[in-house]
């Protein structure tokens, strides 16, 4: 299991508990010379982060793994080439930032896993659980756990199955108009972010659907939108408007299954979603089954 930093600087802590947590999972780390680099808000320089990257994919590994998000992965991709993961599938696992190289993948028809960073200091049971079903089985991983807690909310009922595919929204916007732009038309769409207020989760939204990456979507499920009010509730008696107002104003009318509230994105738990591969979204019955298997049998040994 390679472990890469293509984004933000990475401390130690981060390092010992991903090689921690690398072990506990029965597999075997090999650390990226550059993970330690740090150049202002980046892992290093461009061409380190983009080299520890190409070297896991060139390399003898099963599985690379990026150890956290942050910034900087969508400077590296003009310096990566990511052919022999098409060429010999392993899995990329990271999310966040991290979404830069799942668009670039999925274009190239290649599966890859937002799921949690190596890095993370919560992995709790169903985090793991859903992590091993996907990757570690060579089977269809089935409805992923769902935690203790608040169930997620319907927004709009139905079911729909199609490919997963999305993302952190912002870095799906960011790569509105490039050679990496999202093409969702047919699969379901599942989105998470953090620290977005709610006018410019609007605008994000507003420019997915405006460059048409929403045309043709059968169903939507978000996850996590950390460190904005009131990310679940109605409006309040003051007329504030919720993140859920604003998904029924603006994806409600399409009129296909959308639910809000999954365990994925910046919050303590984070199922691992395999992108490009078929799921069956059921509103009613607030849940997500994956039905392909991601991976082949030991793929990222056990």
């Amino acid at each position: 299991m390679a472990l890469v930093a293509p984004a933000g600087p990475v401390d130690e802590q981060k390092i010992s508990t991903a090689l921690e947590r690398c072990h506990r999972l029965g597999l075997e780390p090999v650390l990226g010379p550059s993970v330690r680099a740090r150049t202002g808000y980046l892992a290093g320089t461009d061409a380190q982060r983009a080299g520890d990257l190409q070297a896991a994919i060139d390399g003898d590994v099963d599985a690379i793994w990026a150890l956290r998000g942050g910034y900087g992965t969508l400077r590296t991709l003009r310096r990566v080439e990511l052919t022999p993961l098409a060429q010999r599938p392993r899995p990329f696992i990271g999310f966040s930032d991290n979404t830069a190289v799942h668009m670039a993948l999925l274009r190239l028809g290649v599966v890859s896993f937002h799921g949690p960073h190596a890095g993370l200091e919560h992995f709790p049971a169903e985090t793991e659980r859903a992590f091993r079903a996907v990757l570690m089985t060579g089977e269809a991983a089935g409805t992923l756990p769902l935690p203790a807690g608040p169930a997620p909310v319907v927004i709009r009922d139905g079911q729909a199955e199609g490919p997963l595919v999305g993302g952190n929204l912002a870095m799906l916007a960011a790569t509105c108009g490039t050679p990496y732009q999202l093409q969702a038309r047919g699969g379901i769409l599942f989105l998470e972010d953090i620290g977005e207020p709610l006018y410019r989760v609007d605008r994000l939204l507003q420019q997915l659907m405006l460059a048409g990456v929403l045309d043709g979507v059968v169903g939507v499920v978000v996850g996590e939108f950390t460190e904005m009010l009131d990310p679940v509730r109605r409006s309040d008696a003051q007329g504030e408007q919720s993140l859920e107002d604003l998904l029924t104003e603006l994806l409600g009318p399409r009129n296909i299954p959308l639910v809000m509230g999954f365990p994925f994105g910046h919050g303590p738990q984070n199922w691992t979603l395999p992108l490009g591969i078929r799921a069956r979204l059921d509103a009613s019955g607030r849940s997500l089954t994956i039905m392909e298997p991601a991976t082949v049998a030991r793929e990222v040994d056990e």
